[in-house]
């Protein structure tokens, strides 16, 4: 069955509702790291420990990608979104912004982020549009200061804002009021 664009459209911005956290996937091939940005990133299995993200079929990441190729997985800190827009491909200054890629064993790391998941390609599953790469998780590093996470939302990024009652809100609670999530408008 054919789906017209209005379909596509309305399933986009349903999905959108579904707030998620913001990571930058990143591989070494050769003397070059490649990267992209990636919200379709979950855990899939405690034992073994297993995640999944799914880049589109055209990402150039993609065809870097096979059995057994170590990437990382990067949660962004909230004020990493320029990061961010850079690795989407929405970047539009003449300069990139400020990011600098450490070893983490066999991948490139994102330095300064929110945490780091050290991943070896599993399995890759056709997905549509898609790849389901499902990663083994060999290491993880977290970062040492306390940060709040960069989040998207109905197509923008967010964060938490602590500031307002001084401890994070409690969001296993559902109410009218996301008094304490922004996005930007």
């Amino acid at each position: 069955m054919e789906k017209s664009a209005g379909k596509v459209r309305a399933f986009r911005d349903t999905m959108g509702l579904f707030a998620t956290g913001v990571a930058v996937i990143a591989v070494q091939a050769g003397d070059e790291v490649h990267a992209m940005t990636a919200n379709a990133v979950s855990s899939l299995s405690l034992e073994p420990m297993l995640l999944v993200f799914c880049p589109a079929k055209k990402a150039r990441l993609a065809k870097h990608l096979s059995t057994g190729v170590a990437f990382s997985v990067n949660v962004l800190r909230a004020e990493q979104q320029a990061i961010s827009s850079f690795f989407a491909g929405g970047w539009r200054a003449a300069l990139p912004p400020a990011y600098r890629f450490v070893h983490m064993g066999a991948a490139p790391r994102l330095e300064g982020c929110l945490a780091s998941l050290l991943c070896s390609v599993r399995s890759i599953v056709d997905g549509g549009d898609h790849w389901l790469v499902i990663g083994a998780v060999l290491d993880l590093q977290r970062g040492t200061a306390p940060h709040e996470p960069l989040l998207f939302y109905r197509g923008r990024y967010g964060q938490i804002d602590v500031s307002a009652s001084g401890a994070a809100p409690d969001l296993g609670v559902v109410t009218d009021e996301p008094a304490h999530i922004h996005f930007d408008s």
